[in-house]
């Protein structure tokens, strides 16, 4: 095959492929749990649930908040150079995060994290 038409394949395939991707990623949605539903099961799932920040501990790299909705789970914030969200006592929050187990308790690894109240 000449390569001006190996190059028009090559070009039409990465463009349908890309069209596939952005069509496919408008329909991926991560589903609102509650803290209650999370178990052992959900481990290194994506969840996304809203609670009200209980208590924060901030150091220089990481955030670690408990956020209760009734039930209270810790969810872990590790911070960016480019961005510092200032958190408080008693926001509510929106998460988004990977489940993770540590020392026998679940908790969130937070991939974003949004102040909504």
């Amino acid at each position: 095959m000449k390569e001006k038409t190996l190059l028009k394949i090559a070009l039409i395939c990465s463009l349908l492929g890309l069209l596939t991707l952005y069509l496919t990623s408008n329909n991926i949605e991560i589903k609102e749990k509650n803290i209650e539903k999370i178990t052992l099961e959900n481990k290194d799932e994506f969840v996304k649930l809203k609670g009200i920040v209980s208590n924060v501990i901030d150091t220089e790299k990481v955030t670690i908040m408990e956020i209760t909705q009734p039930q209270q789970i810790t969810v872990v914030l590790f911070k960016n150079e480019n961005k510092t969200i200032p958190i408080q006592q008693g926001n509510e929050v929106e998460i988004i995060g990977k489940v993770d187990e540590y020392e026998g308790r679940m908790e969130i690894i937070a991939d974003r994290l949004r102040v909504v109240g």
